[in-house]
């Protein structure tokens, strides 16, 4: 009966019923929640694979490289060294390309082919030369991942539905950082060193699926809607062509205003770099990496010392650290509604009494547990709700400079190259933070070193305060 029906639909109906669903399925591969799918699982991969790979580096040193324990510590801050400046020189350069190129998509997809070859390079690695490429490659495609992701996001969703967007890419990526070296420990012990990179290319494969799938959005939507916080975060509206829109300013201009309305003659990252407004940002940036890598580099060997703990209990502790970044989409609702600027000057000045009670923390009692935990989860919810407002606000000095003077970074704005001066600020700060923090823990101690990083959170928390006009109007 079925087929007597079908024989019976008219040819140009069924061609229709096809042309509908093909448009259907065109429409989610270019949609606002697909794209926040491919950018989340983008960054979740990156930052997987860099963490699954962290606990095998001194294994593959030793026992495939057969270098002797006492180069162990050496050849790891060199390749840590070398992720980092890889991060700082490739950032800019990702995010030159990525503003002036035709396409996000290729150099969102060269970020991943650099993944995959670090991957496959660690595997087979043999010698020190070949661990270094492999981190340069790590370096590079976290600059890719970071910058164009983020900018992808930016290009995507309107102002008032970053927040909440932002806060899923957020998400994505912490619990990244959690689930890696944990995975690739357990993977290593139980199934042994070949499945940790089995894991790892399966995951690069789905990543390639999604990004070859993925329709780059040409447009970007307009504002606030005037239909109120009601409506839904990923709904699709009619956008605002941007080459239309520059076109249309451009005759306006030639008409009679005064305003510019060519590219600057001044890179964008460049003049990016000289706006206030942003490099307050990019300092809160390096502080925020710098001290949460104090975290990474004192924690361990506090509670060796202090609680004889394992890597089993150092693994719990930094598990609790970032567990907290699960509400990370309820962070950016707050900030969609309230605005960034007060959300991270919350955060800084919540970190100043957790580092001040930390150096109550001085023995191995019950007590001290108790309250070295408490801290961490404190801790935790504090980095949750700073990354955030930080990587949102990030794009509200190229929207000033764009209203000033209308065309001034191009007809596709500069938003990867503000976000690759955002990864090298935390590539700074990543640098940094060890440094300052080892330093002082060594020759200060652990309360004189909670002291300065109490006094360095307020300090920025201050300095986000006095430059922001919402929050100085309140008082």
């Amino acid at each position: 009966m079925a087929s007597i029906i079908t024989s019976k639909m008219p040819s140009a109906s069924v061609e229709t019923v096809e042309n509908g669903a093909k448009e259907q399925w065109t429409a989610f591969r270019s949609s606002k929640t697909f794209i926040i799918i491919v950018v989340s699982v983008a960054i979740f991969a990156d930052v997987f694979i860099y963490g699954m790979v962290i606990p095998l580096i001194p294994a593959i040193l030793r026992d495939r490289l057969h270098l002797p324990d006492d180069q162990l510590q050496t050849w790891m801050a060199i390749l840590l060294a070398t992720f980092g400046g890889a991060l700082l020189i490739s950032s800019p350069v990702v995010g030159y390309f990525a503003d002036k190129g035709s396409s996000r998509k290729l150099p969102f997809l060269v970020g991943l082919i650099a993944v995959a070859g670090a991957t496959i390079m660690f595997w087979l690695a043999r010698s020190p030369a070949t661990m270094i490429i492999a981190r340069s490659l790590q370096g590079l495609a976290e600059a890719a991942m970071w910058t164009i992701g983020n900018a992808l996001v930016v290009d995507t969703m309107r102002k008032d539905q970053l927040g909440v967007a932002m806060g899923y890419v957020s998400m994505s990526m912490n619990i990244g950082t959690m689930a890696g070296p944990a995975l690739g420990g357990i993977l290593l012990d139980r199934a042994g060193y070949d499945s940790v990179f089995m894991v790892a290319l399966a995951l690069i494969g789905v990543d390639v699926v999604l990004r070859l799938l993925m329709i780059e959005p040409t447009t970007k939507p307009q504002g606030k809607s005037l239909e109120g916080e009601t409506e839904p975060l990923l709904r699709d509206d009619p956008p605002i062509d941007y080459q239309t829109r520059s076109l249309n300013q451009s005759h306006l201009d030639v008409e009679g205003s005064l305003r510019p309305h060519t590219p600057s003659c001044i890179p964008p990252i460049v003049r990016l770099a000289m706006s206030g407004q942003l490099l307050v940002l990019l300092i809160a940036s390096i502080v925020d990496a710098a001290i949460w890598t104090t975290f990474e580099t004192t924690v361990p060997v506090f509670v060796i010392q202090n609680f004889k703990w394992e890597s089993f209990e150092i693994g719990m502790c930094f598990l609790v650290l970032t567990l907290p970044s699960v509400i990370s989409p309820i962070i950016g609702s707050i900030i969609d509604r309230y605005g960034p600027r007060i959300v991270s000057v919350t955060s800084f000045s919540s970190l100043v009494p957790i580092f001040i009670l930390f150096q109550f923390v001085t023995d191995d009692s019950r007590q001290s547990r108790i309250l070295f935990i408490a801290l961490l989860i404190g801790a935790g919810f504090s980095f949750s709700a700073i990354l955030l407002p930080l990587i949102v606000e990030i794009s509200e000095p190229i929207e000033r400079k764009e209203k000033e003077s209308p065309g001034i970074f191009g007809a596709k704005g500069a938003n990867a190259q503000a976000y690759a001066l955002h990864g090298m600020a935390w590539a700074s700060g990543q640098l940094l933070g060890p440094i300052i923090a080892g330093t002082l823990a060594q020759t200060a101690g652990w309360g004189v070193m909670n002291i300065v990083m109490a006094v360095v959170s307020g300090s920025t928390a201050l300095m986000l305060a006095l430059t922001s006009d919402k929050i100085r109007e309140m008082f």
